[in-house]
């Protein structure tokens, strides 16, 4: 296995991570390609969003998207240091940011439990700063809980997780890394939208390559 011989990744201290830059990446997002739907609002009043790092982003965007009740989604980038990274900053490991996707739903077709019981499924939270082949801080599980409910969010997460490292562990599996925060709570505090190329990216590439790390494991609803 490639990632096996590779450098162990770390984060590193924030005063050691990149500068970044003023000016974001993606200033004038488009619609986004599958819903039609804005990828940064404004949102109709009532909807909530949560951010989840499962892995690479591509892939957890499209399924996320598919879900009925959730009515925008984005990629990007959250819980590291750098301001306004691009997706080559992030891949050198020195932002410490997660590549994340930007979950907006509304919560009465759609309860966070279920999005993040999905998120918990689809990809292995024990693997540390990495998913599969592909190694990196910028992989590793985790879930940022923003606005007026993001401390209730966080709280049901960590439930969530914890039940789910126990399941996980009758299973054989390792200790659950998933870090869970408040956007607010991080080194930069931010989402940070993506480039273009990268938003809704299976829609514009349907064969593109990022495949599910799941474990096969139920979580409970």
């Amino acid at each position: 296995m490639r990632w096996m011989f590779m450098p162990t990744p770390e984060l590193l201290p924030a005063e050691k991570t990149l500068a970044g830059s003023d000016e974001p990446v993606n200033p004038q997002p488009a619609p986004h390609a599958e819903l039609g739907t804005p990828i940064t609002g404004p949102w109709k009043e009532g909807q909530k969003s949560v951010l989840v790092g499962i892995g690479c982003f591509w892939g957890p965007e499209r399924m996320f998207w598919e879900m009925d009740g959730v009515e925008s989604t984005s990629v990007g980038y959250a819980g590291g240091a750098t301001k306004n990274p691009s997706y080559g900053e992030v891949c050198t490991g020195r932002t410490n940011h997660v590549e994340v996707v930007e979950v907006v739903y509304d919560p009465e077709r759609i309860s966070l439990r279920e999005i993040v019981a999905v998120g918990l499924e689809d990809h292995d939270p024990t693997q540390g700063y990495r998913q599969g082949n592909d190694v990196g801080t910028q992989y590793r599980s985790a879930f940022y809980t923003v606005g007026e409910d993001a401390d209730a969010d966080l709280e049901l997460i960590r439930e969530m997780v914890a039940d789910y490292g126990t399941r996980l562990a009758e299973q054989g599996y390792g200790e659950v890394t998933t870090e869970m925060k408040r956007l607010v709570d991080t080194d930069a505090g931010e989402y940070y939208l993506a480039e273009d190329e990268h938003q809704q990216y299976l829609h514009k590439v349907p064969n593109g390559y990022c495949p599910s790390h799941a474990t096969g494991v139920a979580c409970a609803r």
